[in-house]
This record gives C-alpha cells, structure tokens and sequence, in this order.
C-alpha cells in the first residue's frame, strides 16, 4: 500500500483548510472590505479638504501591515496544525508497530507449536503403521491390468498350507463386469502358505486373448467339511510384511507388492479370516 507523505505530515489538512478559510484581517473584515471603505474614504472626502497624500500612504502602509500580520498568523496555524498531525500519525504508527510485533510473535510460538503437534502426531502415526506388520491387510486392489500380450505373473496370499485332496482348489479370473473368463487349477502347491506365485496366459476359457484392461483374480482351497465352504484368498490381500517410509509417508510391503497406507481397507489378525470368507 502507498504511502501519502503530504497525509503523514499534514500538509494535505493544512491545505484543506486553507481553502476553506476566507482572507481574513484583524479586524474581522476580509481585504475587498477594507478597499471598499478606504475607497468611500476617498470618494465621500471634503473637496476643500482633500486627505494628504502622507495620510495616503500611512492607510496603505497599515493595510499591507495587516495583510502581513494575518498571513503570518495563518502560516503559524498551519504550521502547528502539521505538526499536530505529524505527532497523531507517528503515534499511530508506533502503535501499528507494536501491535505487529505481538501479533509476529504470538505467529512464531503458534507456528513453534503446530510443528511440535505435526512431529508428535507423525511419531504417533508411525508408531500405528509399525504395529500393522504380521496383520492381514484387505485393500482396494482387487486384481492385475492386462497390458499387450504374453504371460501376467502375480502372487496370492494363503493363510493356512493348501490341501488338494480338500475340494477343488483353482484360481478365478473375472472381468471389470464381474463375469467369470477363465479358471486356473492349483497344482503343485501341496502343503504351501503364505505367499504363492503363479502366471497366466492371458488366455480366456475359449482360448482367445482377452483384452487390455483391469481383471479381478481369486483363489478358493481348501473346502471345509463343516461349512462347505472355501477358504478365499485374492489379489490385494495379504499378510503385511514389514512398513516402508517413503519421505515420511507409509508404505504397505506385501510380498512383492507395495502399496500406500491409504490402500489399506481394513487390518486383523491373522486366523480370524472366516468371516471375510465370501
């Protein structure tokens, strides 16, 4: 924002109200007054006795003595006036100026203490995600992008060893519409858990190459006798294997898959699965 210097010192008051003010003399009569009466004075005087030139002069002297008089009496006014305005205006300013140094001063301590809060908050956050490791994590990955052609790799989780003789255990694969393309049986796998790769051609159940896109994948092993039902396992399910900090943000580590904290859906204990068996 500018700055009026002629605001700061006066001089725009001053001048304001220079204009405002009429001339004026001692007497109370402004300067086209005193001509008149001096001119009358003049004009009315007695023929016979004609004022004196020196009389003249002494009424013009006095007149220009007035006029001197009342513009030095406005300059001091004005002057004073200044002044005034001077001493108001750097009263305010010091006042301005202590009033922003406390407000820059309560600022600091508050920036001083959200950065505390913000440092506490992230240890605590930390400290959260670190207790995640071991836990089984759902997130919003449900499958694999088919790009180009040629086989896809990918990995399942297991939470308990696969049994073949329980069931038939295979692997679904369905497109973004949920339908069912392909089936891919579990061989070789006995006794395993945990992490498990596997690989598709990319192939549908007729054989033909399915399309470039997102394709949910899911594995169901090891049929309960009790239940009738499957253990379920997908893609982007699994145990969390430890936390990566990548510049201060957490990072899931599942098997070969990394993903970031905010994929997580939910965290819980691993054998307490059932009720996410669908």
């Amino acid at each position: 924002m500018a700055i009026d210097l002629a605001q700061i010192t006066g001089a725009t008051a001053a001048q304001e109200a220079k204009k405002a003010e009429p001339p004026k003399i001692a007497n109370g009569l402004d300067k086209d007054a005193f001509m008149k009466l001096f001119l009358e004075q003049l004009k009315n005087q007695d023929p016979t006795a004609p004022m004196e030139t020196d009389k003249i002069i002494t009424q013009t002297a006095q007149l220009t003595q007035v006029e001197m008089q009342e513009e030095n009496k406005k300059t001091m006014k004005e002057v004073a006036a200044a002044m005034q305005s001077t001493k108001e205006t750097n009263d305010a300013l010091k006042t301005f100026q202590t009033d922003l140094k406390s407000t820059l001063e309560k600022l600091d301590k508050g920036m001083e203490q959200s950065i505390d809060s913000n440092t506490y908050l992230a240890q605590i956050s930390a400290l959260n995600a670190v207790s995640m490791i071991g836990k089984i994590v759902e997130t919003d990955v449900n499958g694999i992008n088919i790009q180009g052609s040629g086989e896809v790799n990918f990995a399942l989780y297991f939470d308990e060893p696969i049994h073949q003789s329980q069931g038939n255990p295979t692997i679904q694969i369905f497109d973004k519409e949920k339908n069912l393309i392909t089936t891919l049986p579990i061989e070789g796998k006995e006794g395993q858990d945990g992490y498990i790769a596997f690989s598709w051609n990319g192939l549908d159940d007729k054989g033909q190459r399915v399309p470039e896109g997102s394709y949910d994948i899911r594995a169901e092993y090891n049929l309960s006798p009790t239940t009738n039902k499957y253990k379920q396992s997908r893609v982007g399910r699994g145990a969390v294997d430890s936390i990566i900090f990548d510049k201060g943000k957490p990072m899931i580590k599942m098997g070969a898959m990394i993903l970031p904290m905010d994929s997580a859906i939910e965290f819980y204990e691993k054998g307490a699965n059932e009720q996410h068996d669908s």
